[in-house]
Formats: C-alpha cells, sequence, structure tokens
C-alpha cells in the first residue's frame, strides 16, 4: 500500500490488512463513506495503469474510464447504509473500441469503524467476461428457440425474430426477404450476378422514435450488384458498421447506392450511430437479410454482438425456411384442390343452387374437402359434400381420386346408402390407418320434390324453412369412409320432403369447428345465421352464413346450399 493512502486510512480509523489485500488477484478498491477511494491494491493498479498515488481522493469513474461506475456507487450507498454486502454484481467496462466490452463481478462489503459505524466500503473485482458472454448466448438460444417459429407464416416469423433481437441486441431494425421466398418459390442458388429484389417483410423502431418513412413496411428494394452490400449478402457474410454514426456521405454510398443508400440516411438521421447487416440463407441459399441498429445514448455494436446476431439469425433462418416450404406446399395442396374442384356447378331443374370453397388462413390445412353436383335422369340431381382427414397434397389428391370414384359410382345410378357403401370400399384401398374420409350424398327429385339423403360420419345437413328457426336433420350417421365396416346395412338412406323455398345446406366441419368454441356452439351459430339470412338470395345467403361464422377459417371449408324453387 502507498504509505499516503495508509495514512489516510489510518486517519478514518480504517483497519486495512495490507499484506492480504495487496497480492489479492481481485482488484480491489476501498472507499470513504463519501465514496472517495482511499487505498487500491496491485491488482487494481494493473487494472487503470495508474499508480496508487493517482487514485488517492478521486471517484472510481475518474480513474477506470468506461466503467459503469455510476451502478457500483449506487450499489455502494446501499452497503454503506445498510451493512449488507454484495456479491457477484455484474459491471462492464466498455474500452476504445466497440469490441473492447470487459465484464465484472464484484463484492462489496462495509469495513467498520471504531463505533460499529460504516466507516469505508470495499469493492472487489474478478473479470469474468467469458462467462458472461457464454451465459448470454446460451439464455439468447434458449429464448430464440421458444419463440421463433411458433407459426407457418413467415411474416410473423420475421417479427418473431426482431421480438427476440430488440431491445436484447439492438434498439431498432428490420427484415428484408427475397420475393421468391415471400411467395414460397424455389430459392436461388448464391449465384446472382444482377439485382436483387428484397422486401420489408418485418419492421420494429421505438415507439419514442418513429420509423422515418423510408424504413416503411411492405417497401421494395432493388441491390446493386456493384455494391459491398449487394457482394455480402451473395457470399452470406455480415457487414458490421460499429462507427456507422461517424460514416461519410462518400462511405455510406460505397455499402449501397439508390434505395439502400436513402434508407441509411435516413436511419442516421432517426439516430441510429451503430449498424449490422445480416444475411438470412438456409441450405445454401440466399433468403434476405436483416437490419439491426443502435440508437441515441446505446453502446456501438461489439463483436461478441455480432457473433450473437449470427447465431440468432442462423437459428430463425431455418424457421423462415420452414414457412416458405410450408407456403409453397399450402399453394400447391391449393391449386391442386381447387383444380379437382368443379369449376362451375350445373343449372339444375327445382333447384336454386349456390356453392363455396374456402381455403384455410391458418397452419396447413388445405387439402380435403369437396362438393360436387351431378345431374341424373328424370329431373333428378346428386349433391355431395365430403371431407378427408388430413391436410396439404395427400390430402388434395385422395380427394380428387375419391371424387372421380363418387362420379363414376353416380353414374350407375344407386340409392345414396349403395352409393356410400361402394364409396367406402373404394376408400379402404386408398387409405391407410391414419387416413379417412366423411360424406353426405343426397338425391333431390325435382319432380315429387322429394329427398334421399345418406351420411358417412359427416355433419347433420341443416335445413331452412321460411317462417321458422333453423335446424338440423335427423340422419343416422354411418361410418366414415376407408374403415372398410360399412358394408351390410351399415349406411342408410333417408327420405324427406323439403317445402317449397326451403334451403338445405350440406357443409364440412371447418364450418361448425374452431380453437375457441366447441361444435355444439358452431351448431348454434349455424342455425341461427340460417334463420336469419333465410330471405336472402341463396348465392348473397350462402356468402353471409361464411362471413359470419367462419370469416377467418382454421380449417378449409366446403358449402353447398339447395333451395326449392
Amino acid at each position: 500500500m502507498h504509505p499516503a493512502i495508509a495514512e489516510k486510512a489510518a486517519a478514518e480509523h480504517i483497519s486495512v490488512d495490507a499484506g492480504a489485500l495487496s497480492q489479492s488477484p481481485l482488484s480491489t478498491v476501498i472507499f470513504d463513506a463519501r465514496l472517495r477511494i482511499i487505498w487500491v491494491n496491485e491488482a487494481a493498479e494493473r487494472l487503470s495503469g495508474l499508480r496508487a498515488r493517482r487514485w488517492d481522493g478521486r471517484r472510481l469513474g475518474e480513474v477506470l474510464a468506461g466503467i459503469d461506475a455510476r451502478l457500483i456507487e449506487q450499489s455502494l450507498r446501499r452497503v454503506l447504509a445498510t451493512g449488507e454486502p454484495v456479491v457477484d454484481l455484474e459491471v462492464s467496462i466498455h474500452g476504445r473500441g466497440p469490441g473492447d466490452e470487459r465484464v465484472w463481478s464484484c463484492i462489496q462489503f462495509r469495513i467498520e469503524g471504531p463505533g460499529g459505524e460504516g466507516a469505508a466500503v470495499a469493492h472487489m473485482m474478478r473479470e469474468v467476461t467469458e462467462r458472461a458472454h457464454n451465459q448470454r448466448r446460451l439464455a439468447l438460444t434458449d429464448e430464440a428457440s421458444a419463440r421463433i417459429g411458433t407459426t407457418l407464416d413467415i411474416s410473423r416469423t420475421a417479427e418473431e425474430l426482431l421480438e427476440v433481437a430488440i431491445p436484447r441486441l439492438a434498439d431498432a431494425g428490420a427484415v428484408d426477404l427475397l420475393d421468391t421466398v415471400i411467395e414460397g418459390d424455389t430459392l436461388p442458388r448464391r449465384t446472382h450476378a444482377g439485382q436483387i429484389r428484397l422486401r420489408r417483410i418485418a419492421l420494429q423502431w421505438p415507439a419514442s422514435r418513429p420509423a422515418p418513412p423510408e424504413y416503411l413496411r411492405h417497401a421494395w428494394a432493388w441491390t446493386d450488384p456493384a455494391k459491398l452490400y449487394h457482394q455480402r449478402l451473395v457470399t452470406g457474410t455480415p457487414i458490421y458498421l460499429p462507427r456507422f454514426g461517424a460514416m461519410t456521405p462518400e462511405q455510406l454510398r460505397a455499402v449501397d447506392s439508390a434505395t439502400g443508400f436513402g434508407r441509411m440516411l435516413a436511419a442516421r438521421e432517426a439516430g441510429a450511430h451503430s449498424m449490422m447487416i445480416i444475411p438470412l440463407t438456409a441450405r445454401g441459399a440466399i433468403m434476405g437479410i436483416v437490419v439491426l441498429y443502435r440508437l441515441g445514448g446505446s453502446q456501438p455494436f461489439t463483436r461478441e454482438d455480432l457473433s450473437l446476431v449470427r447465431d440468432l439469425v442462423s437459428r430463425a433462418s431455418v424457421s423462415i425456411d420452414n414457412a416458405r416450404h410450408y407456403t409453397r406446399e399450402r399453394a400447391t395442396a391449393l391449386a391442386l384442390q381447387r383444380g379437382l374442384l368443379p369449376r362451375q356447378i350445373p343449372d339444375v331443374p327445382g333447384l336454386e343452387l349456390a356453392c363455396r370453397y374456402v381455403p384455410a388462413e391458418t397452419a396447413a390445412e388445405v387439402g380435403g374437402d369437396w362438393f360436387d353436383v351431378i345431374p341424373l335422369p328424370r329431373d333428378r340431381c346428386a349433391l355431395i359434400v365430403g371431407d378427408v382427414t388430413g391436410h396439404g397434397l395427400h390430402a388434395a389428391s385422395l380427394m380428387g381420386q375419391l371424387r372421380t370414384a363418387t362420379r363414376t359410382l353416380t353414374c350407375l345410378d344407386l340409392a345414396p346408402a349403395e352409393v356410400l357403401t361402394r364409396l367406402d370400399q373404394i376408400a379402404a384401398d386408398l387409405t391407410d390407418e391414419e387416413t379417412c374420409a366423411t360424406c353426405i350424398y343426397a338425391v333431390h327429385d325435382a319432380t315429387s320434390g322429394d329427398w334421399d339423403i345418406a351420411r358417412a360420419g359427416h355433419p347433420l345437413p341443416a335445413l331452412a324453412r321460411p317462417g321458422h328457426g333453423a335446424g338440423f336433420l335427423d340422419l343416422p350417421p354411418g361410418m366414415p369412409l376407408g374403415t372398410g365396416v360399412g358394408g351390410g346395412g351399415r349406411y342408410q338412406s333417408t327420405r324427406l320432403h323439403v317445402p317449397r323455398r326451403g334451403t338445405l345446406v350440406l357443409y364440412t366441419d371447418g364450418l361448425i369447428e374452431s380453437p375457441a368454441a366447441d361444435i355444439d356452439t358452431g351448431m348454434t351459430s349455424l342455425a341461427d345465421t340460417l334463420t336469419s339470412t333465410s330471405q336472402l338470395p341463396v348465392t348473397e345467403a350462402c356468402d353471409a352464413l361464411l362471413a359470419a361464422l367462419a370469416p377467418n377459417p382454421a380449417d378449409d371449408i366446403a358449402v353447398l346450399m339447395a333451395r326449392t324453387s
């Protein structure tokens, strides 16, 4: 201990074991009650590069540049006031460069005066930079695993990426994706010689600082192959600009031009002073970029920040690519589904008809519902609505096979129960143990006004009549198609008469089932809506039904509405 500081410690009536603390590997500083330094050991001298005499009487922030002195002094005051020690207070020391951050774990305890009062307080520091970085990485990894990729929606996945990165790693940011990613197309490999077209799909900017107009979501941008931005995107290499705010316009123009240059200037005017651009790639293909900024009084990005962000973006890339695959499969299944459904339904005697197919808007639920209207001899027609379990391409393909088989059986002019019996046998050969289909088959006779109806595990048809509340027909349930146990009279036809202007509604379960309500609630809502819309033209009633019951369907829906005329 320097003699002058030792004398001051003695004058303050503070007992210091100089031999033990002087040789301690922990940087140790002792403060008086006014938080002025009265003693330091050799480890603290080495930390600052200042000899002990240069510490005497100063505040900590005056001798250790870059340390969070305010946090440390707040804690020291509490220790002096309460006498309760502090263990593992974590503080950072920022060096001159953006990658020079060091992390320290601190211990603080009060040193009693001769009367038992707090005369001084000791502050000891041990460097834990590597431990802190590892903990930070693990915590970020855990949060990313839990919060990114909760849906198969590309835009939502990009938003989740920013929600994890901000404000933990940055103050503001955006995600730009190739239009081929947004549309679910096949990704090109990293061989872009020409411009790349990117669309802003997600954006986060502090509420206290509105985002510049140039940063509005859904804006398009094109890259310049001659600029660094394009070249790094193609190679999957980040752009790290910790001193972005101090760069000249000429330096920024070397990074990007046109739209990108304007965006960088707008971000800087909005307070951004540090920037990172990280490419989004998956399986060797380019998907887009993530742009992150530090604003205002935040420290510049460090190399450790860059490493953390690269890990985060790498994880998010997998989720975004999964969402792209889903988008592509959904589009393919939807195209197949619509291609297999009738493009228009025929005019048939005695009925006003309306039909709708509505694909699901959430999750991979497209693929298994169908409807059909088939004219029969002697002023009759068959109405069919079916639903294959499962979704995607397999369900759409199986639906197409069952629809074709149904049309073939209809040509034989069989009773509805017999059609379902044979269709069950066909479906058993096409499906596996986990796949089946439900179906309702109805034949209308325009001469008598009678209906013959049979169902195979399908929801009950609804009936709306003028002047009456809508309800549901009481029909034998039957087994789903494909179980192979529908023969031997398991399907039964029921004959009934629907009065003039009565409306029969055949539908799939997506109309009455939802995650937020049980099926009984859905059926009640269906009946109430049919009652209130029974006076509308049949096409308008069909649209009103879907708008009321399934504005954002979680499952695909087929509806076939027939009104006797």
